[in-house]
């Protein structure tokens, strides 16, 4: 890759990083759609844009959950017994969804990640972070609700090559966990999700395109530059986060997906109304 292709990659790592710190979200929202249109400019196969976007957004995962789940553990905030009995079914949604995804088109799959990060702005915009802070009654999931909310979340990470807390903290806070501990137990679920996209992105991903520095939809530069660089931008972001106001900070982010979203809408064949879609 040329200078300009890794200091973007860069760019993006750092960027990542310091808007999870700050927002306390998980990189992928960004990541997925930086690398799609990075991997555009250094010119991947256009069909593949999009799994590859989401494979390696899986394998950087790795790093951060592994971070962030410890920090969680070592505060205490990861209930280990709902991790226990919803990580399996987790594990078998990402699978689903990836091999779902592997036979879809990345014109396709564009247009559903535009819709999800749409989806997410819009619900930011209108709704309130609910909090079970003062709750301490939690509420053990019953086995229908454990197997269905966890290949649910599976599912949606594995097609989309992101974390699963959009679905999973509304649902650990159901079961009765105070803010902190449903953020805790769905930063621990990210970890193993990760894993098995990655695996999946690898050994079922059935890419016969020849990328070079790849293994499936893995692409292992972008790996190597992204990963380090999202853990050393997200204390930076926790500190940022102490000094701007939190609705700023969510109005902020909000705006920041809803361009991301219209500008992957509009790109595709489906919507483009008025030019070439970006992949056909």
């Amino acid at each position: 890759m040329e200078p300009l292709s890794l200091g973007l990659f860069a760019g993006l790592g750092i960027t990542a990083g310091v808007m999870a710190g700050l927002l306390g979200i998980g990189g992928g929202m960004l990541i997925v759609p930086g690398l799609f249109y990075l991997f555009g400019v250094i010119h991947l196969p256009e069909a593949s844009l999009m799994h590859m976007a989401a494979g390696t957004s899986m394998c950087v995962m790795i790093f951060t959950a592994s971070s962030s789940t410890w920090a969680h553990h070592t505060k205490g905030h990861i209930q280990w017994s709902i991790f226990r009995s919803v990580i399996a079914w987790i594990g078998l949604g990402v699978v689903v969804g990836n091999l779902l995804s592997n036979r879809l088109p990345t014109d396709l799959l564009e247009l559903i990640f535009g819709v999800f990060l749409l989806a997410i702005a819009f619900k930011i915009f209108l709704g309130k972070q609910k909090s079970n802070e003062e709750s301490e009654a939690v509420q053990a999931p019953s086995f229908a609700a454990t197997s269905g909310i966890g290949m649910v979340i599976g599912f949606k990470s594995g097609i989309l090559g992101i974390g699963g807390g959009a679905l999973s903290v509304p649902f650990l806070l159901y079961c009765g966990l105070p803010m902190p501990k449903a953020s805790g137990t769905s930063a621990s679920f990210t970890l193993p999700i990760a894993i098995t996209g990655t695996l999946s992105f690898m050994l079922l991903s059935g890419n016969t395109e020849l990328i070079p520095w790849s293994t499936g939809y893995i692409y292992w530069p972008a790996v190597a530059l992204i990963a380090p660089l999202t853990m050393l931008g997200a204390p930076i972001g926790a500190q940022l986060s102490r000094i701007v106001p939190a609705d700023k900070l969510r109005t902020i982010f909000a705006c920041l997906l809803l361009f991301i979203s219209i500008k992957m809408l509009w790109g595709t064949s489906y919507i483009n109304f008025g030019g070439p879609a970006l992949v056909h």
